[in-house]
């Protein structure tokens, strides 16, 4: 469950989600690649703990790519949907504006009861938005935490360490702020995944 909730937190920070996605339709924002080790540095002899970035993990693993692209479609699905509503309510907002002197008041009322109607499909529309992305990000989440657990292990194991942290760069993770480089392993672990990517 902790890696769910920390690799949540990189989907977060990768994907741009947010609830002010359900208050304001911009285009989603396409995921920053956080740059791994270019070269995997030895670990050190008699080393007992190591570590591995799971953002840098999700974002570099074929099955971390799998999950980003399945977010950027439902999201630009979700854009679009949302962003024609915006339209139509922006242009009927603007013919009330610009003709509200000129029309019969039975029309305008008419018109500002429309209004209002597609102002409530929207926000209906945008709240069911967000809970179809939070609906795959959970799903990506679990896919992932799936595949890349038992690898963690068995990375633990091979390399006869006493434990492996996950770096967080949230404020409330883990900080590093001096560490020997042989001690980060998210460069082998992007490439243990990638090797059993089908």
């Amino acid at each position: 469950m902790a890696l769910r909730l920390f690799v949540g937190m990189a989907v977060v920070t990768l994907c741009g989600s947010s609830p002010a996605f359900a208050q304001s339709v911009t285009p989603p924002v396409a995921p920053v690649p956080v740059p791994a080790q270019s070269a995997q540095v030895p670990l050190p002899t008699g080393a007992r703990i190591g570590f591995v970035n799971l953002q840098v993990v999700f974002s570099e693993s074929a099955q971390g790519k799998k999950g980003q692209e399945r977010w950027k479609v439902l999201s630009d699905k979700l854009f679009a949907g949302l962003a024609a509503r915006n339209k139509e309510i922006q242009g009927l907002s603007e013919r009330i504006q610009s003709q509200s002197s000129i029309v019969d008041p039975g029309v305008l009322k008419q018109w500002n009861q429309d209004l209002a109607r597609l102002q409530r499909e929207a926000q209906f529309a945008e709240q069911e938005a967000q809970v179809q992305r939070d609906a795959l990000q959970q799903d990506v989440l679990a896919e992932f935490e799936k595949l890349v657990l038992p690898v963690i292990h068995t990375l633990r194991v091979e390399k006869k360490l006493d434990a492996i942290f996950a770096l967080q760069g949230e404020p409330s993770g883990l900080t590093l702020i001096s560490v020997e480089p042989g001690l980060d392993l998210s460069a082998e672990l992007v490439k243990r995944l990638n090797a059993r990517a089908p």
